[in-house]
């Protein structure tokens, strides 16, 4: 079914034999992913939400690829993808040339004068973009497996993206077991998550790089195991998220190094040691994030610190002068291009990012899906705040390192992306890495408060400190589990973040 022209492409769409393929490629990830959970379900009852963990994803790919065939007429994927095309094509012209742009990363003007006489070219707007080419590489190699279709690349990229949620999914259930069905909403059923991490875009990538990152140095640095695949995960999950979105790693690594740190301290039992340490520590991660930070300037480009203030200020400027954003843009108020003037945007920003675009400022049928989301999540905030408390809920982020990383990862995340995105058409994307690790938190929180309420029954105190490392299975969740999994052989596994220690 031809769909719409693209120029150096001629007309474009989806056949009917990629629907075939299509549904022949979901039927074996479905046989393939069903065996691997029959596999694993008995000593990781978590393993009950893979299944549709993975047909959510591939159902966010397949209505992506439509929405951007039938709906946009294409957009800034259908030009990643044949222009990976067109790269493809060089593979049967000249081998080498293909080897160096795919593997080497070649896309000067030079690389790209190469496709002057031949009749597919890629675009030339994001073959020269450093960051947008990282995507045409990618759908070269898959138009190689996929016969030039859009749709099976799409849902190759989903089933492949979903590993790296699902293992950083499984880090947070290792110390949080008793609710890994609350977990599972933020990491594996948001719908901006599923939507736009599951199509060939930038956030795909970087979404996933993300999650594996965070997997990675907790298999690392805490449980102590595969630590050689783990370093290549990290490794691999860094650079994609610095060649693609360095803003990402900017915040990812600053995050991290709390985490690791705060874990260490929190382990010490002399309280006079702690009260002296912490402050020094926490100079100490403010200084080794600007010496890190500093000394990436060349791969972070326009992001590097001695870069960033005017970035966002220019993209502020932007987006108050340029016409072509329409209505549909938000403003965080004047900017007078001073660090202590943009901190002071923070809550504007922050909330921007994390509440808006509010229904009432929904302008089209995507966007009305993170309308809706965004309602979720403003009432799951307010909720949490309104039965844990505010001072209850601080208590929780400072007691728990990973609940500390992922907290304030979401709340610097949400600060970065609401003052330096202009438009609420691409806030909705950008600011999906942030989702499952927001979402998680709140729910964290509320499960603190659950075994708080618990021990007040029982006429106990509650000691947060007790629960630094997570929350292993307690009786009552064990019993409910045992319930529940008595037919199909589920019995109580032991809280992976407990292993070892």
């Amino acid at each position: 079914m031809l769909l719409f022209f693209m120029e150096y492409h001629g007309d474009v769409g989806i056949a009917p034999w990629e629907f075939l393929l299509g549904f022949m490629y979901v039927l074996f990830m479905y046989l393939y992913f069903a065996r691997k959970k029959n596999m694993n379900i008995k000593l990781h009852p978590e393993y009950k939400n893979y299944m549709s963990g993975l047909l959510a994803k591939l159902g966010g790919g397949a209505l992506f690829c439509f929405i951007y065939m039938y709906y946009y007429t294409g957009g800034d994927t259908t030009a990643y993808f044949y222009s990976g095309v067109a790269m493809k094509s060089m593979l049967s012209v000249d081998p080498i040339e293909y080897m160096r742009q795919v593997f080497l990363g070649d896309n000067s003007m030079r690389a790209l004068h190469q496709y002057a006489a031949m009749a597919m070219r890629p675009y030339e707007y994001v073959f020269t973009d450093p960051r947008t080419f990282q995507a045409l590489r990618v759908s070269s190699v898959l138009a190689l497996f996929t016969f030039n279709s859009y749709l099976i690349s799409t849902l190759v990229i989903a089933s492949l993206s979903f590993l790296g949620i699902w293992a950083c999914y499984r880090t947070f259930v290792s110390y949080f077991p008793a609710i890994s069905g609350k977990l599972a909403i933020g990491f594996l059923y948001m719908p901006s998550t599923i939507f736009w991490g599951s199509g060939i875009l930038k956030d795909t990538f970087t979404f996933c790089a993300t999650c594996a990152w965070v997997h990675a140095v907790d298999e690392v640095f805490f449980k102590r195991r595969n630590i050689f695949s783990r370093v290549v995960l990290l490794v691999v999950s860094a650079m994609i998220m610095i060649k693609v979105k360095p803003y990402i790693f900017m915040v990812i690594m600053p995050a991290t190094l709390l985490w690791l740190l705060y874990m260490r301290v929190v382990r010490l039992r002399n309280t006079l040691v702690r009260f002296v340490l912490v402050p020094v520590l926490a100079f100490g991660l403010v200084g080794l994030s600007i010496f890190i930070l500093s000394r990436m300037g060349d791969l972070l480009d326009k992001f590097a610190l001695d870069e960033a203030l005017g970035s966002i200020t220019n993209v502020q400027n932007d987006m108050s002068t340029n016409a072509n954003y329409g209505d549909y843009k938000f403003d965080v108020g004047p900017m007078d291009g001073t660090w202590v003037g943009v901190l002071k945007k923070f809550p504007v920003a922050t909330n921007a990012a994390l509440f808006r675009p509010y229904p009432w400022e929904v302008r089209n049928v995507v966007t009305a899906m993170s309308g809706l989301e965004n309602l979720f999540v403003l009432g799951l905030t307010v909720y949490t705040l309104l039965s844990a408390g505010v001072r209850f809920s601080l208590r929780c982020i400072a007691a728990n390192p990973l609940l500390l990383m992922s907290m304030v990862f979401s709340l610097l995340f949400a600060f970065v992306v609401g003052i330096t995105t202009p438009n609420f058409g691409a806030l909705v994307r950008f600011k999906i890495p942030l989702m499952p690790f927001y979402i998680s938190s709140l729910y964290i929180i509320l499960y603190f408060h659950h075994l708080r309420k618990q021990a007040a029954v029982r006429g106990k105190g509650f000691d947060l400190s007790l629960y630094r490392m997570g929350v292993p299975l307690l009786p009552e969740d064990a019993k409910g589990r045992s319930k529940r999994g008595t037919r199909r052989g589920a019995g109580m596994a032991p809280a992976a973040g407990y292993a070892g220690r």
